[in-house]
């Protein structure tokens, strides 16, 4: 399973934002999944180190390999919510994480209009790795049951 990894880059970061995909990123690398733009969780990427280009041939690669997505979106981007669109948009599944103690900019946070999309407001960072583990574990089921029918 290939997982995409999103949060506000060049957009407005929540205060806990890149420590909460940062524990994503820990718990899909514990859960064995492969992880699709994982230089989000890097603390050094900012927006400008690559060429636009550049970029939007990466994220197009990365959102056509994925199987689902783990967006981290308490931050105010219109690119996150593009990539999880994009996602869901094509069946995907997406978790969406949120700083519950920060108003999400759009109530689609909290309450996405897809099935398929799990939204997920944490109070403790530490509540992250295991509502991505769950996430992957569901997914996984999910996988399987269909391979079975």
């Amino acid at each position: 399973m290939k997982v995409y990894l999103g949060r506000a880059v060049s957009g407005e970061l929540g205060p806990r934002s890149l420590e909460a995909i940062q524990l994503a990123h820990r718990a899909l690398v514990e859960y064995g999944a492969g992880i699709l733009a994982q230089r989000v969780a890097d603390p050094e990427y900012r927006p400008g180190l690559d060429r636009p280009e550049l970029v939007a041939e990466m994220m197009h690669r990365e959102l056509i390999e994925a199987d689902a997505g783990c967006m981290e979106m308490t931050g105010r981007s219109t690119g996150v919510g593009f990539e999880a669109g994009w996602l869901l948009g094509r069946g995907r599944p997406v978790l969406v994480l949120y700083d519950a103690d920060e108003a999400p900019t759009s109530t689609v946070v909290r309450f996405p209009p897809f099935d398929h999309c799990v939204s997920f407001g944490y109070r403790d960072l530490m509540e992250v790795s295991g509502a991505v583990t769950d996430f992957c574990r569901t997914i996984a089921a999910h996988a399987a049951y269909r391979a079975e029918g």
